[in-house]
């Protein structure tokens, strides 16, 4: 039997409403009495995130009688940022095009740059448009149309490597 759009809607819709639980009150304490604050600032601090992110859940977990260790956050996320905020890092962020959002501390900062900048001028130039998917750019250029190399734009004929 071929599916039939209402089918479609009635799949995406379904779908759509199950992406959109949310965790129990139960599920946010568990989840705030088994952080381990420190491994998570670890974590957060070699991804890149900014502290500001963590602001919603710090609140959540204090207004749920479980305040988070802020100190322990700050003091594991200090040790991610140190592997974060290294040369090669920054080359493999600006490579992959990614947005650094200005996390690491002056000391490291000026190598962290240095990569970054050589990274995003070693990044490929085949950018295809992303429409909010990835990171808005493919390896795969041969299909032509709409890609640039070395400045000129390629008619769909020409095939690129």
């Amino acid at each position: 039997m071929p599916m039939r759009p209402y089918h479609a809607i009635f799949l995406f819709t379904t779908l759509a409403a199950a992406a959109c639980t949310t965790m129990t009150v139960e599920q946010r304490i568990s989840a705030c009495e088994a952080t381990d604050w420190s491994t998570y600032g670890q974590n957060d601090g070699r991804l890149g995130v900014q502290s500001a992110d963590r602001t919603d859940k710090f609140a959540d977990c204090a207004a749920l009688g479980h305040p988070a260790d802020v100190a322990a956050y700050q003091a594991g996320r200090t040790v991610g940022l140190e592997a974060y905020c290294t040369v090669e890092n920054g080359y493999d962020v600006g490579y992959a095009g990614r947005r650094y959002r200005k996390v690491c501390p002056p000391e490291l900062e000026t190598g962290f740059l240095q990569g970054y900048d050589q990274g995003r001028k070693e990044r490929p130039i085949n950018i295809y448009p992303s429409f909010g998917i990835g990171f808005g750019y493919s390896q795969f250029g041969h299909h032509g149309f709409g890609s640039r190399r070395h400045g000129r734009r390629l008619h769909r004929s020409q095939n690129v490597k």
